[in-house]
């Protein structure tokens, strides 16, 4: 009875008919094997920092040192705060047992933490990581993909010390980035509601890019 049990668990998970019994559990699965892995993989490379950006990925829009990346039908948002990252700031999150999934992050040297809040029928993911945040508000059958993506992502962000001197020395990031704070969840902001409406709201509208929409990264 007992091999029979195990052998139907591995056919719904190959399957993928009973996703919702293995979520959580998969969750630290793809940050055990893919957010600490560390691969030394790239194909993006932007001012100060680069990246890996999975198969059928692009980035749409770009904002000093923030993105929109498309990725099939969802938006992923990255913020990189390379100020944070060279002056090595850090502060707590504290995990929320009351959302759908909550983890703190802490891997060598490099920290963070997972939120995902539940809205309804979508999900509200919050990954920051090694100085950069990704969100993202998407559907329960996009929600494993999408948190393999995101981070894949992050695991293989790497930043370019010379630029990042360079532009603070000539006080370039204090006066071109946008203030962002990724080591704040926004669940835990007030407006947290109102802004996953906005966010959806803009999703339902955007319109699918052009060519001229999408970057050039080689340009950058």
């Amino acid at each position: 009875m007992k091999k029979n049990i195990c052998l139907l668990l591995v056919i719904l998970l190959l399957t993928g008919c009973s996703v919702k019994l293995v979520e959580r559990e998969s969750f630290d699965s793809i940050i055990d094997s893919v957010l600490y892995s560390a691969p030394k993989l790239s194909n993006t490379v932007f001012d100060g920092y680069k990246f890996y950006l999975p198969r059928g990925a692009f980035v749409l829009d770009s904002k000093d040192y923030n993105l929109k990346i498309k990725d099939n039908d969802n938006s992923y948002y990255l913020y990189v705060d390379t100020i944070a990252y060279y002056y090595k700031t850090k502060k707590e999150h504290t995990v929320d047992n009351s959302i759908f999934y909550s983890r703190n992050l802490d891997y060598k040297d490099n920290y963070g933490y997972v939120d995902i809040t539940k809205v309804d029928d979508k999900y509200f993911l919050e990954i920051m990581y090694n100085y950069a945040k990704i969100e993202a508000y998407i559907t329960e059958d996009d929600l494993y993909n999408s948190f393999l993506d995101m981070c894949y992502i992050l695991s293989t962000i790497k930043f370019n010390d010379n630029a990042i001197n360079y532009k603070l020395n000539n006080k370039e990031l204090e006066t071109t980035s946008e203030e962002f704070d990724i080591f704040k969840a926004k669940k835990d902001t007030d407006d947290f509601l109102q802004y996953v409406e906005e966010f959806d709201k803009y999703e339902e509208t955007s319109d699918k890019p052009t060519d001229e929409d999408v970057i050039d990264i080689n340009k950058k």
